[in-house]
């Protein structure tokens, strides 16, 4: 938008969005992804890693449009390469807060415009 000033952490924010965007569309038979955390993508600050830990956000497509990201601390060097939805799922499940997979299902139910109605 013409005009707007923003911060780098927000553009920074928008390509890790973007980027998560276009990796469902790659990928288009997985609905959840795992990545190198971006600084400060949550809306709160989950600080510094825990030691020998890093931060990655695992981020669930509940439909084209529709994700949610979920911080996690993994040790450094953890090999996320080979985790199939399942696994990561379970990692989600471990590191979210109670009522996100409420929230998860919400999103999956939820009518966006110009997206047919998942099933």
């Amino acid at each position: 938008m013409a005009g707007e000033i923003r911060s780098t952490n927000e553009l920074i924010i928008e390509v890790a969005t973007q980027g998560d965007a276009v990796w469902f569309e790659r990928n288009s038979d997985r609905r959840i992804r795992i990545r190198k955390a971006v600084v400060m993508e949550f809306s709160h600050d989950i600080g510094q890693a825990p030691v020998g830990m890093e931060w990655f956000a695992i981020v669930l497509e509940a439909q084209p449009g529709a994700r949610m990201r979920q911080p996690i601390a993994l040790p450094i060097g953890f090999d996320v390469s080979d985790m199939d939805d399942s696994a990561l799922f379970s990692l989600f499940q471990q590191a979210a807060p109670s009522g996100a997979k409420d929230l998860l299902t919400k999103l999956r139910m939820t009518k966006l415009p110009g997206a047919a109605k998942p099933a």
